[in-house]
């Protein structure tokens, strides 16, 4: 009887208990500032201790701490990276006409080094249209396609290669990256976009959350991004840019 009262009254009251974006965003913000407090102090006094101490610990002592404080440095660096895509994801979309290519520079300015220490070949077409969208959200979009393409990627270095196609269409621009890695199985094609996934766990990486915010991005312009790929044979991510009806 009691647990039907309670079902019952939260099902009177769900509108009120339902947080906001908001709400959300700042409760994250919090709980992130708390967070970071005691990773600090994990990652300083491990720092210390393998600095001031490191004479009186072991091979295996000092290994240890080197696992503490790269696991804190981990841990506050997914935590900035999730901020930022909470904040990025709660703010409506600011758009303005802007060129594809400033754009596309811009992420291979980001991701220069990935691209020199793996003597990467970028392709660009001859042109690439201004396009009406939120520069800072398509800009980490088109990041996280060059970021996951750089990743997977275990050719020699200088035949590794990333490309840009763009096409028009009635509906709007369809835009391709394209690169030469070790691809996708067909069988997952569709979970790749799910925040968290990692289909390959020995490689690390990050807390897996690229494709999912490209996802986000492009869908809140009205688009959509799907991928073709196939084991060791590459992957082509593609994603639609609708004209600007206003």
């Amino acid at each position: 009887m009691r647990r039907l009262t309670i079902s019952t009254l939260a099902t009177e009251n769900e509108s009120e208990q339902v947080l906001t974006i908001e709400e959300l965003t700042r409760l994250f913000g919090v709980l992130s500032h708390d967070l970071k407090s005691p990773i600090f102090s994990i990652d300083g006094f491990s720092d210390l201790l393998l600095s001031d101490y490191n004479d009186k610990l072991d091979e295996e002592g000092q290994d240890f701490l080197r696992r503490i404080r790269s696991s804190a440095q981990q841990m506050k660096k997914v935590l900035d990276e999730m901020s930022h895509l909470v904040k990025l994801l709660a703010r409506p979309n600011v758009r303005r006409p802007t060129p594809l290519r400033e754009i596309v520079e811009e992420v291979i300015l980001k991701c220069n080094y990935q691209i020199e220490e793996g003597a990467v070949t970028i392709t660009l077409p001859d042109e690439l249209p201004a396009v009406n969208v939120d520069a800072e959200k398509m800009r980490e979009a088109i990041s996280a396609l060059f970021a996951n393409a750089l990743f997977f990627n275990d050719r020699p270095k200088g035949e590794r290669t990333i490309s840009i196609d763009c096409d028009v269409d009635p509906d709007g621009y369809r835009v391709c990256v394209r690169d030469n890695g070790i691809g996708i199985d067909p069988r997952y094609t569709d979970q790749i976009f799910e925040p968290g996934l990692k289909l390959d766990k020995s490689r690390g990486g990050g807390p897996g959350y690229g494709l999912y915010l490209a996802r986000r991005i492009i869908e809140s312009h009205g688009g959509a991004i799907t991928v073709e790929s196939a084991p060791d044979q590459g992957a082509r991510v593609c994603f639609t840019i609708p004209h600007d009806r206003h």
